[in-house]
């Protein structure tokens, strides 16, 4: 054998044994498929940095492509449009480095979403009290992936749905509204009524003291009857008190005295009683 015909072989056994290595550690993996009625996501991962493009089509001569992305990288994304709902397509990745070599996927598989993706929540309206919670859920439709994103008008809302009303003095509104992560275009509202606290109180009304010389009124109060009095208001010159801080589901029990010119205080009047109602 000659010389220089060695010299090819070897030539020849080196270039496969660096082609051999390359292919080893450039393979294409983590191959992940998300899918809509019209659209398509691909991702997957290479061992080493390369460029990315997809072939698609009906069959597995494909016909069509993406534009190939020159960045070099490990991850990679692509998505495809204009596809038709329902429908079974072939794809193929391609990735090439920087040598370049092009490494090419085995074939794949997607089935478009039957239709167009749709959002619907549950409940979609209702009264919620002031700093209380509500509960939502979300149904997407027509999507490989369900999740949804939430937000509101008002409040607060958690990843998983649950609805914090704010605190109010005052009646008011929250609009929840749930986007669809894999065609955000596509939304549901819900809006709640958001209640704010009913502030009872409880009106006291007396008769005039026949004493020429009272001057003012004191108003007292209990949370049991005949119980000891807290003093609630003095100097009331008028014979009406509204007691403002009252709790909801509380009996409350009452009295008034009379203070004349010199400062001279009255014994108690008849004891009255009121129940606050609850809520």
């Amino acid at each position: 054998m000659s010389k220089s015909f060695l010299a090819f072989l070897l030539v020849v056994l080196l270039g496969l044994s660096s082609l051999t290595t390359h292919t080893q550690t450039t393979w294409i993996s983590g191959v992940t498929t998300s899918t809509t009625s019209t659209t398509a996501t691909l991702t997957w991962t290479t061992a080493v940095p390369a460029m990315t493009q997809v072939q698609y089509g009906l069959t597995t001569s494909y016909g069509t492509h993406t534009t190939v992305d020159p960045t070099l990288v490990t991850t990679h994304s692509a998505s495809l449009g204009g596809l038709i709902a329902g429908t079974v397509y072939h794809v193929r990745l391609l990735s090439k480095d920087a040598e370049p070599l092009l490494l090419t996927s085995i074939d794949y598989t997607i089935t478009t979403q039957a239709g167009a993706v749709s959002v619907t929540v549950s409940p979609t309206s209702g009264t919620v009290a002031s700093g209380a919670s509500q509960q939502l859920t979300a149904q997407v439709k027509h999507a490989t992936n369900t999740e949804v994103t939430w937000s509101t008008s008002a409040g607060s809302i958690t990843s998983g749905g649950m609805f914090y009303a704010p605190v109010v003095t005052s009646d008011g509104t929250a609009t929840i509204v749930a986007t669809s992560v894999a065609d955000p275009s596509k939304s549901a509202n819900a809006v709640f009524a958001v209640k704010a606290p009913i502030q009872h109180s409880v009106s006291l009304n007396w008769l005039g003291s026949p004493s020429k010389n009272v001057v003012s009124y004191n108003a007292y109060r209990s949370s049991m009857h005949g119980g000891l009095y807290g003093l609630m208001a003095s100097a009331i010159t008028g014979l009406a008190y509204s007691d403002l801080s009252v709790q909801s589901g509380t009996t409350y029990y009452y009295g008034v005295t009379a203070t004349n010119d010199r400062g001279e205080e009255s014994a108690d009047s008849a004891e009255v009683s009121a129940i606050v109602p609850s809520p």
